[in-house]
Order: C-alpha cells, then structure tokens, then sequence
C-alpha cells in the first residue's frame, strides 16, 4: 500500500530526474573549475620558466606593434576628420 504523503509516481520520477541533474550538473562545474585551476597552474609555470630575455623580448615587440597601431589610427581618424570636414564645407556652399 502507497503512504498517503508520497507524491504521486509522474511528480516522483520528475523529482528524481532533476535530483540527478543537479548532481551532474554540481560535478560538471567541479571538473570545470578544476580544469580552469589547471590552465590557471600551467600559465603560471610558464611564465616562471620564461627566462627575462625572452619576456623583455616580447614586451617590446607587443609594445612596437601597438605603437605602429596607434600611428595607423590617427592617420585614419585624420582622413575620417578630413572627408567630415569636406562634408560640412560642401553643405556650408
């Protein structure tokens, strides 16, 4: 005989699929974190092991790099002032 307090057999077997969803999806964060904890350990090795030549190295490369960047912007930006300029000089006429 069923006890009068337990839920009927569709409630009971939903309460029993999301039980067990939630404890896949609580280890699936655990492995996810753990995972990001390891990238998190590798990348920290990494850098300890790069010798200070090699990271000087690539400093002033990424450095050079943003520079020459930087130099293409503000020729952009005074070509974009520039046809703005014609823009408002030829409604100006």
């Amino acid at each position: 005989m069923l006890n009068p307090e337990d839920p009927p057999p569709p409630l009971a077997a939903n309460t029993a699929l999301h039980l067990v969803q939630a404890k896949l999806a609580a280890e699936n964060l655990c492995v996810a974190s753990s995972n990001a904890l390891d990238l998190i350990r590798t990348l920290r090795l990494s850098a300890l092991l790069m010798d200070e030549e090699a990271i000087l190295l690539e400093e002033e490369e990424e450095a050079l790099e943003n520079c020459e960047r930087g130099l293409w912007l503000e020729e952009e930006c005074r070509a974009l002032e520039g046809e703005l300029m014609d823009i408002r000089n030829g409604e100006v006429d």
